[in-house]
This record gives C-alpha cells, sequence and structure tokens, in this order.
C-alpha cells in the first residue's frame, strides 16, 4: 500500500512529489487526495474515522471549515498538501497517511503518545510493545479505556438475539427437525429456539474478545486497571459475556463488519470499531478501505492540546467550562430588567481555563495549539481581554507549544484603561530524547517549569 508522511499545522504546504511514483500509483494518490480534501471531520467520521476526542467535540464536527488538508494544484507533477490541526494514521483508497505532530522526529510519536497517555490517564512509563513500528496499533491500545468507559456509561449494550436449547424447559419455537435428530427416542427433552432480549451478545462479546487480548500481553494490561472506573467496565464486560469463547474470535470480528446504529447506545459504534482496530492490527494494519471510506483514527490536536493542559491545571485552583458542551459558562451581563433583551442565558462566555481572584491574583488562560512565534491574532486578544474585563481578573494569558530549542519566546504586555496584563506563554516541547521514558521525563520538567511562569504549585 502507498504511504504518504505529513506533518500538522503545515500552513505553507508541503511539496508531493509524484515523479517517482507509476501512472497508475499517481492516480491512485491524486483520488485519495481529492477524496479527503476539504472534507469536514464530521463527514470523515461517517465514512468510518475514529476521531478522538470525539462526542466532546460535536460543535467542531460540525465546523465546515473543519478537516484535515487541503489539496492545491492536484493535477500537477507536485501537488501542495496544506495540513490543519488534526493528526492520524488512517488509509483511504488505497493509500495509508501518517500526520504525526510537527514536534516528532521521525518515526518517533513521543509527543503525542505522552498528551494522550496523560489525557486517557495511562501511565507514561508505559512502553508499548509495537512503538515506532505501528502507531495506529499504539494508540489504538491507549484509547481503549476511555471509549469502553464512555460506552459502558450508557448501559450494556443489549439487543433480541436467537438462542437454541435442547431441555425440559420448553419457552420458544419447537425446532423439529433437530428435536427429531437429537430427542429420538424421547429422552424428555424439548429442542426449541427463543428470542431473547441480552447483554451476551456479538457487540459485548467483541469488547470481551478485546479485553482478552490486551490481558493476554504483559506490556499492555495494566491499561485495564487504570482506576476504578476503568476495573469495573472490564468486570461489567466479562461478567455478561458468558457465552465467550476464545475460540469464536474470528466469527465474532466478522459478525461486527457492520456498523451499529442505535439511537441510545451511541457510543458503542466508535467502540466497535477500535476494538476491531486492535484485534486484526496484525492482519490489516491500518485496515483495506472501501472506496472512499476511512479507516483509521484522527486526534484533533488543538482539543488534545487543551485537555493535556487542563491535567496540569486542574488541581492548582483553575476552572474549565466546556463551551462545546455548555457546560460551566460565565455569564457575561448582568440581570437586565428585560430578560429577553440578551436572553435568559445572559450571553455565557466560555474561557478555556480561568482561575477567580485570591492572594496571588486570578488567571485567564487560553490554549493555541496553533503558531503564536508572532503573537496572538486580534480575535484571540480581543476574546482574552472580554473575559478578563467581564470576570474582573487582571492577568490573561495564551499558552501555545514550541520546539524547544526555540523557547525563550515568551512574552508579557500591559493594557491600557482599566490595566492588566497579557501574556503570550510558550510551552517548550523536547526534541532530542532517545526514549520515550526520557521524553516524558524532560516532559515533566517543563510542566514544573509552566507552573513557575504562572505562579502555581509545580
Amino acid at each position: 500500500m502507498l504511504l504518504i508522511k505529513l506533518s500538522d499545522n503545515n500552513y505553507n504546504g508541503y511539496k508531493l512529489s509524484l515523479t517517482e511514483y507509476s501512472k497508475e500509483e499517481k492516480e491512485t494518490i491524486r483520488k485519495a487526495l481529492d477524496s479527503i480534501s476539504n472534507v469536514p471531520l464530521a463527514e470523515l467520521e461517517e465514512r468510518g474515522a475514529i476521531i478522538f476526542p470525539s462526542k466532546t467535540v460535536r460543535k467542531d464536527l460540525d465546523d465546515k471549515k473543519r478537516s484535515i488538508l487541503s489539496v492545491q494544484h492536484l493535477t500537477s507533477e507536485n501537488p501542495t498538501i496544506k495540513t490543519k490541526n488534526i493528526m492520524g494514521f488512517f488509509s483511504v483508497n488505497g493509500v495509508q497517511f501518517e500526520i504525526s505532530s510537527r514536534f516528532d522526529s521521525g518515526e518517533k510519536q513521543f509527543f503525542l503518545h505522552y498528551m494522550l497517555s496523560k489525557v486517557c490517564n495511562v501511565a507514561p512509563t508505559i512502553e508499548l510493545t509495537h512503538a515506532n513500528k505501528d502507531p495506529l496499533y499504539d494508540f489504538a491500545v491507549y484509547l481503549f479505556p476511555a471509549f469502553l468507559k464512555k460506552a459502558v456509561s450508557q448501559g450494556l449494550f443489549r439487543m433480541y438475539i436467537t438462542r437454541e436449547y435442547n431441555d425440559s424447559n420448553l419457552r420458544g419455537v419447537i425446532d423439529f427437525p433437530r428435536h427429531f435428530r437429537n430427542n429420538i427416542p424421547f429422552n424428555g427433552k424439548i429442542a426449541y429456539r427463543t428470542r431473547e432480549y441480552s447483554s451476551d451478545n456479538f457487540v459485548t462479546q467483541l469488547v470481551r474478545h478485546t479485553i482478552e487480548f490486551i490481558a493476554e500481553n504483559s506490556n499492555l494490561r495494566k491499561i485495564l486497571s487504570l482506576d476504578d472506573e476503568t476495573r469495573g467496565a472490564v468486570q461489567e464486560i466479562c461478567g455478561n459475556t458468558w457465552s465467550y469463547d476464545r475460540l469464536s474470535r474470528n466469527f465474532i470480528i466478522n459478525k461486527n463488519l457492520r456498523p451499529l446504529s442505535h439511537p441510545y447506545y451511541t457510543a458503542y459504534e466508535q467502540l466497535r470499531k477500535l476494538c476491531i482496530m486492535i484485534l486484526t492490527h496484525d492482519k490489516i494494519s491500518y485496515g483495506e478501505s472501501q472506496q472512499n471510506q476511512i479507516n483509521g483514527i484522527l486526534f484533533d490536536g488543538a482539543s488534545l492540546w487543551e485537555e493535556y493542559l487542563w491535567t496540569i491545571l486542574q488541581n492548582q485552583g483553575f476552572e474549565h467550562p466546556k463551551n462545546k458542551t455548555h457546560k460551566g459558562g460565565i455569564k457575561m451581563f448582568a440581570k437586565p430588567e428585560n430578560e429577553d433583551s440578551v436572553g435568559k442565558n445572559y450571553r455565557r462566555i466560555y474561557p478555556d481555563f480561568y482561575k477567580p481572584n485570591d492572594n496571588n491574583g486570578g488567571w485567564i488562560l487560553d490554549a493555541k495549539y496553533k503558531h503564536l512565534e508572532n503573537g496572538a491574532g486580534r480575535e484571540d486578544l480581543y476574546q482574552v481581554v472580554t473575559y478578563m474585563h467581564t470576570m474582573e481578573i487582571g492577568r490573561g494569558g495564551f499558552i501555545y507549544p514550541l520546539k524547544q530549542e526555540e523557547n525563550n519566546k515568551s512574552k508579557t504586555l500591559n493594557l491600557a484603561g482599566y490595566g492588566g496584563t497579557i501574556s503570550i506563554l510558550d510551552f517548550p516541547i523536547p526534541q532530542e530524547c532517545g526514549s520515550f521514558s526520557d521524553f516524558a521525563t524532560q516532559m515533566e520538567k517543563m510542566e514544573s517549569d509552566f507552573a513557575k511562569k504562572i505562579g502555581i504549585n509545580p
């Protein structure tokens, strides 16, 4: 399969040389690029892609401008590919794509690994068995506990299934051919079949096979006992799949190849795709996708960066409103005499992070995954100043990642009028690391340095 490697946030564009490919391969690559160029994330999700974070970024998925990449001069020998905030490992129309973080070099995906380990609450010291060999497999295993907990929180998946019995407790339709075959001469039993609404079905069996598959690997089984919620979800699945048979794994996989469409158990569709990805990695790696289907995982870099920063700030007195799910917002206006003039919610605002004023002062912090080396944009500045004024907080800032050798870009500006300060805070990402454990150690130091910058406990 053809392979194209890119990095995220390449605004200037990557020149893809097609001169070394055959005529048929060029046509295949162009067709694959055309099928994903400027295509909204919501459509890619419908075509089979797993997007992380998923439903929590519903607003982003519905944004028509949110896509993986755009392509210019597609028919030329050197089409230009401009990537955005989306990273991923996926296949489409016979072409594999690897869009890695711009902070990762070569085959190593340390930065993406580290952010996922923190956001998914996986110990960052875990060295996955396929690291640097099959990144899709690594990340699929990382995400399994998060997707499992989300699905089980909706309840165990139940469906009507047909079961066959041969006993004396008749409670269904008699299966005469099977009865005559097994119970003649009469032995007191009756062969029959019945439809039952059961939690032991091919969907929960698929999850059970994935759990057992991970448990077989001594390096991976730790993720099944990360916390009480994960352990509870694993026990819930295992305790309700009493007909589990290790030898039926291929049969169960084949029964789950069709997408799930259920109005209540919505999270099980993403979990189903993830389980198949984990169980079949040795055979199909990224997956043999059908025409225009996407097989793989996409990561929203901006949302992932924001959630990673929250793992640092959450125990430091900060709040993290959820603007995409409309939770934790702050009222922008005082209650007016006529509520209809601004609406009953008084125009709620949703800063990424804020810390109310205390002895050390408050903070408004905005997470930015994009480049800010040349300063924040006008709209971003207006937004943070609005938050500061509304919440009467004197310090605001933007947090963005950059390569370690480019650090010391942080700066603070004084506001006119009511006063206050705006800080552009860089977060250096280590580059020269021989192992993931070395990278994790250096990242912990960067987290400590960042905490000191904003005056909180490391």
